[in-house]
C-alpha cells in the first residue's frame, strides 16, 4: 500500500498541486478508507447478506465508474485502433473476473 501511496502523491504533485496539499489530499483519501474499513466491519456483524447485497457491488460500481469516467478517455486519446480494442477487451476482462469472483466465492 505505501508504493500506492507514493505513487498517488507524485500524479497530484506532477499534476500541479504543492505538497501540502497534495498531502492534505492523501490523508483525506486515507480517512475515507478507514472509515470504509470500519463500515465493512460493522456490516460484517449484520450478516453476510448485507456484504454480499450492498457492499460488493458498491464497490464494483465504484471501480467501473473509475474505468469509464478517468481511464478510457486518456486510453483513446491518440491510439490506434487495435490498442483501443486492447484496452476495452482488458476492461471487459476485468470486470467478468470480478463478476465470477463474486459469483463464485
Amino acid at each position: 500500500e505505501v508504493p500506492h501511496e507514493i505513487g498517488d502523491f507524485a500524479i497530484l504533485v506532477q499534476s500541479g498541486c504543492n505538497k501540502r496539499k497534495a498531502m492534505l489530499l492523501q490523508l483525506t483519501t486515507a480517512t475515507g478508507a478507514l472509515a470504509g474499513t470500519f463500515c465493512g466491519l460493522l456490516a460484517e456483524n449484520i450478516g453476510e447478506s448485507a456484504a454480499t447485497l450492498w457492499i460488493l457491488p458498491f464497490t464494483a460500481g465504484g471501480f467501473i465508474y473509475i474505468a469509464t469516467v478517468s481511464v478510457i478517455p486518456e486510453l483513446l486519446e491518440d491510439t490506434k485502433i487495435g490498442q483501443t480494442i486492447k484496452e476495452l477487451v482488458g476492461l471487459f476482462v476485468g470486470v467478468l473476473m470480478m463478476v465470477l469472483i463474486a459469483k463464485f466465492e
